[in-house]
C-alpha cells in the first residue's frame, strides 16, 4: 500500500473541527462513492437466457420475496437464510461500490487459473455459479468476458436484472441448501461476500466439492470486518482496540451478534484452511488486498478509493444499527456515541484499511 500523506485528515460532522470543512470531506466522500456506483448498463444484457427445467418468477410473486422493517427492506421473514442486512437501494449501491473497487484493486474479476479451467471445449458447455449473486454484477461482466460459458447466479431474493445475458441466468435458491446441480457437473463456483448467508461456512465448502468437477475452480472472496492498518503503519498494527477503540468495540460487538445468531464469525481469514483440512481441494492460493479507508495515502488512485471506500463503510454502519439496536444490549443513545466515535475515527485515523481475502482453490 502507498505511503500514508502527512497532510492533517478532516473530521465528520459528529466531532470536534471546522463544519464546514467537514461537511465538505463527507460530500466529496458521497460524490465519489456516487461516482463509483452509477449504472453503466453493465446489468442490461442483450438478450435472455432460458432454461426447460426452470419456472420464471411472476411480477405478482415479487413482493412475497420481501419484509419491510424500520424502513428497509430485507429477505421475507419466512426465508430459512440468516441474512441479516437490508436488500434495498441503499445497500445494494454499497455491494456496488465495492464490485467495482474490487476490479480495481485486484485487477480482475478473479484470481486462480479461470482461463484455463473456462477454456474452450468443442462438446462440452462449461458452467459457472455464482452464490450469493445479488444484483448481478459479477455474472453479467463475467458472461461479457466468457460467451462460450453459461453462467448461474443463485440468490434467495429477486434483485437480479431481469434481462441478463444470453449466457447467464439467475435463480431464486438458498445457498444453504443442496444446490440443484448433480455431482461433478460445474467448472467454477464462485462465493463472494456470503458467510452471513449461511450458518455454517463448511456447508458452501462441502456443496462446492461436490458440484465441481475433478480440476475445477473455487473461488472464495470475503471481507474480514475488524479495524486493519496499512502495513505503512505497524505500530498500529498489533493492538488496533488501543488506536481506534470505537471501531473494535463496533466490530466486536457486530461478530458477538452474528455468532449469538448461529453464523459462523469471523470467516474470512480461516477460508483456505478449511478448504485443506476439508480434503476436496488442491493447490490452495489465498491473497490478501488491502483497501484504503479515507484519504491518508499519497497516491491520487488510493485517495478516490478510499473516499468511495469511506462513504460505503458508512453505509454499512447504518446497515447493521437495526441489529446492534435489537440485539447488543446498548442503550439507543449509546449505540448513537459509538457511532459518532467511528466517524470521527474513520476520518481522523491515517492508516486504516479495510481487508479482503480471496482464496482459489481446485478440486481433487
Amino acid at each position: 500500500m502507498s505511503s500514508p500523506d502527512n497532510s492533517p485528515t478532516n473530521s465528520p460532522p459528529s466531532r470536534s473541527g471546522d463544519e464546514n470543512e467537514s461537511e465538505s470531506e463527507t460530500a466529496a466522500d458521497e460524490r465519489q462513492f456516487a461516482g463509483d456506483t452509477l449504472s453503466d448498463d453493465s446489468t442490461n444484457g442483450n438478450g435472455r437466457s432460458s432454461d426447460t427445467e426452470l419456472e420464471e418468477l411472476r411480477d405478482d410473486d415479487f413482493p412475497t420475496y420481501f419484509a419491510e422493517r424500520d424502513g428497509r427492506l430485507y429477505q421475507a421473514d419466512s426465508a430459512a437464510s440468516p441474512y441479516p442486512l437490508p436488500v434495498d437501494t441503499p445497500e445494494n449501491q454499497r455491494v456496488t461500490f465495492l464490485h467495482k473497487c474490487l476490479l480495481e484493486v485486484v485487477g480482475a474479476h478473479y484470481i486462480g487459473p479461470v482461463h484455463q479451467v473456462l477454456a474452450s471445449v468443442e462438446g462440452q458447455q462449461r458452467k459457472v455459479v455464482d452464490l450469493g449473486c445479488g444484483l448481478g454484477e459479477w455474472v453479467t461482466e463475467m458472461a461479457r468476458q466468457f460467451p462460450h460459458v453459461s453462467f448461474h447466479g443463485l440468490d434467495i431474493v429477486p434483485i437480479a436484472t431481469r434481462y441478463p445475458e444470453v449466457n447467464a441466468q439467475f435463480e431464486l435458491h438458498d445457498i444453504g441448501e443442496e444446490w440443484r446441480w448433480p455431482a461433478s457437473s460445474i467448472d467454477m463456483v464462485h462465493a463472494r461476500s456470503i458467510f452471513m448467508t449461511v450458518r455454517d461456512f463448511s456447508v458452501i465448502i462441502n456443496e462446492a466439492a461436490r458440484v465441481l468437477k475433478p480440476g475445477g475452480l473455487f473461488l472464495s472472496g470475503e471481507w474480514l470486518y475488524y479495524p486493519s492498518f496499512s502495513s505503512s503503519f505497524p505500530e498500529s498494527r498489533t493492538h488496533p482496540s488501543e488506536h481506534v477503540p470505537f471501531l473494535h468495540k463496533l466490530y466486536t460487538t457486530f461478530h458477538t451478534i452474528l455468532i449469538q445468531r448461529g453464523i459462523q464469525s469471523p470467516i474470512a481469514p480461516y477460508i483456505a484452511d478449511r478448504l485443506q483440512s476439508s480434503g476436496h481441494f488442491h493447490s490452495i492460493n489465498p491473497m490478501i488486498f488491502h483497501v484504503p479507508i479515507g484519504t491518508w495515502s499519497s497516491a491520487e488512485s488510493a485517495q478516490r478509493i478510499g473516499r468511495g471506500n469511506r462513504a460505503a463503510l458508512k453505509r454499512f454502519l447504518d446497515s447493521i444499527k437495526p441489529m446492534l439496536l435489537q440485539d447488543s444490549g446498548m442503550l439507543p443513545e449509546e449505540i448513537e456515541d459509538m457511532y459518532a466515535g467511528c466517524l470521527a475515527e474513520m476520518y481522523n485515523m491515517q492508516g486504516l484499511v479495510s481487508v479482503y481475502y480471496l482464496v482459489s482453490a481446485l478440486k481433487v
